[in-house]
């Protein structure tokens, strides 16, 4: 320990220049792990947004999809009342006795069809 103690004493540029060299790599062990921990925080943003906007323009593809299909079945949803009217009018006689008059030129009793050139 005393022998320390005089080298220490005896070379204090020595122990300085140890100090500063310390220093140094310990600084460029910073910066390399600083530089490690900055490139893959990026890879990780840059991964996380390119995922975003993949799943952005998927989710934005389902909702145009969505609107097709609605815009649809609200059409059919509207032939289907219009079909089941239809079927309610097939079921009454009087309906179905006009349209045979109308299109097939059937007649009443005592009735005369004139038919008329369109």
């Amino acid at each position: 320990m005393r022998e320390l103690r005089k080298y220490v004493t005896e070379n204090p540029t020595e122990n300085l220049q140890h100090t500063i060299q310390s220093d140094n790599s310990k600084k460029k062990h910073l910066l390399r792990r600083l530089l490690v921990f900055f490139l893959f925080s990026c890879t990780v943003v840059v991964g996380s947004n390119i995922t975003f906007y993949q799943q952005n323009a998927s989710i934005k593809e389902k909702q145009k999809e969505v609107e097709k299909l609605s815009k649809e079945m609200e059409a059919m949803s509207a032939e289907e009342k219009g079909l089941k009217d239809e079927i309610k009018q097939l079921n009454d006689d009087e309906y179905i006795a006009k349209i045979a008059r109308r299109d097939y030129f059937f007649s009443k009793e005592g009735e005369t069809i004139f038919p008329v050139a369109k």
